[in-house]
C-alpha cells in the first residue's frame, strides 16, 4: 500500500506538471463551448440537442482517450521507461497507479463535459432535465469508457504511439456506427458501443419511462460484457507488466 501511494504521488506530480492534466480540463471546456454556441443557433428541440450532445461526446471519447494515454506513454518514453523497469517487484503497481489517475482525471473531464453542459444549457434553453439526470449520465459515460482506457493503455505500451492513435480514430468511427442500424445486435460486445448506446438508452428511459424487453436484454448483455472485458484487461496488464522490458513497436 505504501509503495502504491508513493507511485500515486509521483504520477500525480508528473501529471500536474505536464499537458496531461491541462488537456483533461481544456478539451472538454472547448468542446462544451462549441456545442453550446451551435445549439443557440440551432432550431432543434431540447431533447434533440441533449441527444446530439450525448452522441457527439460518446464518439469523441475514444480518440480523446487515445491522445491522453499516448501523452502518458511519451512522458515515460522520454525517461527510458525507467519508472516501470526499476520497480523492484510487483511491476504492475506503477501501471495501476497511472490508470488510477487517468480514471480520476477522466471522471473530472466527464463531469465538465456533461454536468457543465447541463448547468449551462439550463440557462440557455430552460433544460427540463435535472442535474441528477446529468450526474447519472456522467457515471454511465465514465464506466462505459473504462474498457477503452484499459485497451488503449495496453495497445500504446505494447504496439506504440501510432497504433494507439490509429485505434482511437477507428474507435470514434466505430462508436458513430454503433448508434446506427449497423450496431443493432452488435454494440453490446464492442467496447466502443457501450457509452453511446447506454447513454442514449438512459435518455430514452428518462423520456418514456420504459425500455422494451429487447433493449433491456441488450443492456444486461452489455453490462456483463463490460465487466468481463475489464477483468480480462486487468489480468492481461498484470501478466504484461511482468515481461515487458521497454518499447516494442510493431506498427
Amino acid at each position: 500500500m505504501i509503495s502504491f501511494k508513493n507511485y500515486l504521488n509521483a504520477d500525480l506530480y508528473k501529471f500536474l506538471k505536464s499537458k496531461i492534466s491541462i488537456s483533461h480540463f481544456l478539451i472538454p471546456i472547448i468542446g462544451l463551448i462549441l456545442m453550446l454556441a451551435y445549439f443557440t443557433l440551432s432550431s432543434w428541440s431540447e431533447i434533440e440537442k441533449v441527444s446530439a450532445y450525448i452522441q457527439v461526446i460518446s464518439m469523441a471519447f475514444p480518440l480523446i482517450i487515445s491522445i491522453v494515454i499516448t501523452m502518458v506513454y511519451e512522458q515515460e518514453e522520454e525517461a527510458g521507461f525507467q519508472y516501470f523497469l526499476s520497480a523492484p517487484n510487483k511491476r504492475y503497481i506503477p501501471h495501476i497507479s497511472k490508470l488510477f489517475l487517468l480514471f480520476f482525471f477522466g471522471i473530472v473531464a466527464t463531469m465538465i463535459s456533461i454536468l457543465g453542459f447541463g448547468i449551462l444549457f439550463n440557462f440557455i434553453d430552460k433544460d427540463k432535465f435535472s442535474i441528477i439526470f446529468y450526474f447519472i449520465l456522467v457515471v454511465i459515460m465514465f464506466i462505459s469508457n473504462i474498457p477503452l482506457y484499459m485497451l488503449q493503455y495496453l495497445v500504446v505500451f505494447y504496439f506504440g504511439k501510432g497504433a494507439s492513435i490509429g485505434m482511437g480514430i477507428v474507435g470514434s468511427l466505430v462508436a458513430a456506427l454503433m448508434i446506427t442500424g449497423i450496431g443493432d445486435g452488435l454494440w453490446f460486445i464492442l467496447p466502443w458501443g457501450y457509452a453511446i448506446r447506454l447513454s442514449s438508452y438512459f435518455l430514452q428511459y428518462v423520456i418514456t419511462n420504459k425500455l422494451n424487453l429487447i433493449l433491456q436484454s441488450e443492456v444486461k448483455l452489455a453490462i456483463i460484457s463490460l465487466i468481463t472485458f475489464t477483468a480480462i484487461s486487468i489480468t492481461i496488464l498484470i501478466v504484461f507488466s511482468r515481461y515487458w522490458e521497454g518499447r516494442k513497436e510493431y506498427s
